[in-house]
């Protein structure tokens, strides 16, 4: 009989269940978003490191070419542009991505370089070649895009290639950032940018933007960017302040 009576009371009840389980649910609540947000932040600082690092292989690419920059990469299209070895990054499925013309300067290939080339919180699966390029090139890869008014991969003439030099307030003058977009390794002025690291409300549009997209600038700095500072005209214009 004691034994009986000692065992049903160290059982517990429906109800005490029921508030451990709703305990338990209130905690998953409130952990499931500070470790979302924590994830972020991780990602976002990873996706810094990533373009501050390729913004010095540019630079040591500059330094060792004249202080010209490499070319943006748009696929070969048999028409406006062309492969060229000094494209700063040959993402085609037809190239080496290590022979890149950065690759070299980073003192990374293989694995570590895609894992250098790719913020950590962007999804590639499923991405598609863009329509009337030529064969062999498939999609891109990666996620970073040069301002494409630095130095164009122009069949014939060096189409636009500039000098670092050339570009006056290089702290305004975007060099690399996360375009919304990726058919190429590009960014043109007008282009929104990621959305990846979150989202905002354009003042200047009043639609949906992205807000903290990773860009490095010509001086070497890099800072979350949204589409408000970024879409400007002044991001083509070497001599504008």
């Amino acid at each position: 009989m004691r034994v009986g009576v000692a065992s049903r009371r160290r059982a517990f009840t429906l109800v005490e269940l029921l508030v451990v389980i709703g305990v338990i649910a209130v905690l998953i609540g409130i952990l499931l978003p500070a470790l979302s947000r924590a994830r972020a932040q991780a990602n976002r600082v990873a996706c810094l490191s990533n373009i501050r690092q390729l913004y010095a292989g540019i630079l040591l690419y500059c330094n060792d070419n004249g202080g010209w920059f490499p070319t943006c990469a748009y696929a070969a299209d048999g028409t406006a542009d062309a492969q060229l070895n000094d494209d700063w990054i040959w993402w085609e499925a037809n190239r080496n991505l290590d022979d890149s013309a950065i690759a070299t300067y980073l003192g990374a290939g293989g694995d570590k370089l895609k894992r250098l080339l790719r913020c950590p919180a962007d999804a590639v699966e499923g991405r598609k070649a863009f329509p009337g390029i030529l064969p062999g090139q498939g999609p891109y890869l990666y996620s970073y895009g040069m301002n494409d008014a630095i130095a164009r991969n122009g069949i014939g003439p060096q189409i636009g290639r500039t000098k670092l030099t050339q570009w006056r307030s290089p702290s305004i003058k975007i060099l690399l950032t996360e375009p919304l977009y990726l058919y190429f390794p590009t960014w043109d002025y007008a282009d929104p940018l990621a959305r990846r690291h979150g989202i905002g409300i354009s003042h200047n549009t009043g639609a949906v933007m992205a807000i903290q997209a990773s860009t490095v600038f010509m001086d070497g700095h890099a800072e979350g960017m949204d589409d408000d500072t970024a879409i400007n005209f002044i991001q083509t214009q070497p001599d504008a302040q």
